[in-house]
C-alpha cells in the first residue's frame, strides 16, 4: 500500500464499503455576511459544500439523495454523515445536535450509520463542542472533527482572509488531545508567497499536535469569489498539476505512515470551477499522485 486511505481503513474496520454523505444545514460562518458575501478569499456562497441548503433542500431530502447515490453508485453497506458546508458548529450547539439526530434517524432507515464527521473552523470549537463530540463516540461509531486549517503559515492565513491565527489552531488541537474522537485537517497548496515546502511543513506541524487525518487540495478559483477577481486581473495564478502532484506526493512519501488520507484533491460541483481546468479530472489527478509516490519510493 502506497499510503493509508480512509476508505480502506473504514472497510477494514466495518467489513464493507462505507460512504460519506455530505450534508448542508446552512450554518453560516463568522467570516461571512450571512451566507452570501464575504468570507475567505476562495469561498463561494455554497460554503465549501454542495449548496443544498440554498436550494431549499430539507435535511431529510439531502440524506435520502445521498443514500441513493451511495447505494447505486458505490454499493455502500453503511454511511458516515458529514456536516460539510460552512462551519457546522457556528451558532447554538442545540442546532447541530438536532440536525445530527434528524439525519441519523432518516439515514438509519436506509443504511447503518457508522459514523459522523463535523466540518468547522478552528475558532468555532468550544469546550461544549468537544464534550458533545466525545459523548457520541462508541467502538462501533466513528467520530471526526474536520478543521479547515488550510496552512500553518501566518502570512498565508492572512492572505486567505481566514480571520484566525495559528495560535487559535494550536489551542483547539490542545483541547482535543486525549478525546475519543479523531481530528483531521484540511490543507491548501499554492497560496501566493508560501515556501516551496509549505504543504509538508503544515502537515508535519499538525501531525506533531495530534491530527490523524489530512485532506489536500490546491488553491482553486470558483465563480463569484474574491479569488476570481484576483485571477481575472492577473494577480493570482493557480499551481500547475505537476507542481501540485509533487507537493502532495512529498507529504505522502515522507510522512504518509503518520496519518490517514481523507482527500487528495478537490470535488467541484455544477460548473463553478474557473481555474485550474486540470482540477476537473479528479481521477487523473489522483492517478498522477499515486504514480509520483511510486516513483519516489522506487516501486
Amino acid at each position: 500500500m502506497l499510503y493509508r486511505k480512509w476508505s480502506a481503513d473504514l472497510r477494514r474496520r466495518f467489513g464493507d464499503r462505507v460512504q460519506k454523505i455530505s450534508l448542508d444545514i446552512g450554518s453560516g460562518c463568522p467570516n461571512r455576511n450571512g451566507l452570501g458575501e464575504g468570507g475567505c478569499v476562495f469561498c463561494d456562497s455554497s460554503g465549501g459544500g454542495n449548496g443544498a441548503w440554498m436550494r431549499g433542500e430539507s435535511l431529510e431530502l439531502q440524506v435520502r439523495k445521498g443514500m441513493k447515490s451511495a447505494v447505486e453508485h458505490y454499493k455502500a453497506k453503511g454511511c458516515i454523515l458529514y456536516f460539510q458546508s460552512y462551519s457546522s458548529t457556528y451558532g447554538p450547539l442545540y442546532r447541530l445536535k438536532e440536525a445530527v439526530e434528524r439525519a441519523r434517524a432518516e439515514a438509519s432507515r436506509h443504511l447503518p450509520v457508522w459514523g459522523l464527521a463535523v466540518g468547522t473552523r478552528p475558532d468555532l470549537v468550544s469546550d461544549e463542542v468537544v464534550s458533545y463530540l466525545s459523548s457520541l463516540c462508541r467502538s462501533d461509531f466513528e467520530v471526526w472533527l474536520e478543521l479547515g486549517v488550510q496552512t500553518t503559515d501566518e502570512d498565508g492565513l492572512r492572505w486567505l482572509r481566514r480571520g484566525h491565527d495559528l495560535a487559535c489552531v494550536e489551542d483547539t488541537l490542545n483541547r482535543c488531545l486525549g478525546e475519543p474522537f479523531s481530528v483531521s485537517a484540511h490543507l491548501i497548496a499554492g497560496i501566493p508567497g508560501e515556501r516551496d515546502d509549505q504543504l509538508l511543513r503544515s502537515a508535519r506541524w499538525l501531525l506533531d499536535r495530534g491530527v490523524t487525518g489530512l485532506k489536500f487540495h490546491p488553491l482553486y478559483v470558483l465563480r463569484d469569489t474574491p479569488l476570481e477577481v484576483l485571477y481575472m486581473s492577473g494577480r493570482f495564478e493557480p499551481l500547475s498539476m505537476d507542481l501540485y502532484v509533487s507537493k502532495v506526493a512529498e507529504v505522502l512519501v515522507l510522512e504518509g505512515s503518520r496519518f490517514v488520507v481523507q482527500r487528495l484533491t478537490a470535488d467541484v460541483w455544477g460548473g463553478r470551477l474557473v481555474a485550474p481546468s486540470w482540477l476537473a479530472d479528479k481521477n487523473g489527478v489522483m492517478a498522477a499522485i499515486d504514480e509520483k509516490v511510486r516513483s519516489r519510493l522506487g516501486e
